[in-house]
């Protein structure tokens, strides 16, 4: 209902700056023309993001962020062998996992020229999940101490 409602309210707005940019009085048509330049400069700043993101994946952003979720795990296991045992089994299928996703980005590095953005969005998601993953287990750790 909502979704509809908000389509219906954006194909109005839409219909009253056309309308206004060609059948508009002068001061209407300047709104309308500084509202589309703005939409413009909208999508040209939302361009630039991307490109950036693409950039600093590209030098290896995310690379940094699984070698410091390794780091961070490598933490936990000691942690985890003066503890608890029983977490270290959890802590080594973490690691794992945290080593395929490296792999995937190695091999999203080689092939830069070849890559999409549905690789680097499910690295991405990977990546949110180890890190949900590890947030549970210290959390866990935590209340069982």
């Amino acid at each position: 209902m909502i979704k509809s409602l908000l389509k219906l309210l954006a194909v109005l707005v839409i219909g009253i700056i056309i309308y206004n940019l060609f059948l508009g009085t002068d001061q209407e048509k300047q709104g309308a023309k500084k509202i589309v330049g703005e939409v413009k400069d909208l999508g040209v700043a939302v361009t630039d993001l991307l490109k950036s993101e693409k950039e600093k994946f590209d030098k290896g952003k995310y690379d940094k962020a699984i070698d410091k979720i390794g780091t961070m795990l490598s933490n936990l296991k000691r942690n985890a062998n003066e503890f608890d045992e029983n977490y270290v089994s959890r802590i080594e299928e973490l690691e794992r996992k945290r080593q395929q996703l490296k792999n995937e980005l190695d091999e999203l590095d080689e092939n830069s020229g070849t890559s999409n953005n549905g690789d680097t969005n499910a690295i991405k998601q990977d990546s949110k999940e180890l890190l949900q993953e590890i947030e549970d287990l210290v959390e866990e750790m935590d209340s069982n101490k």
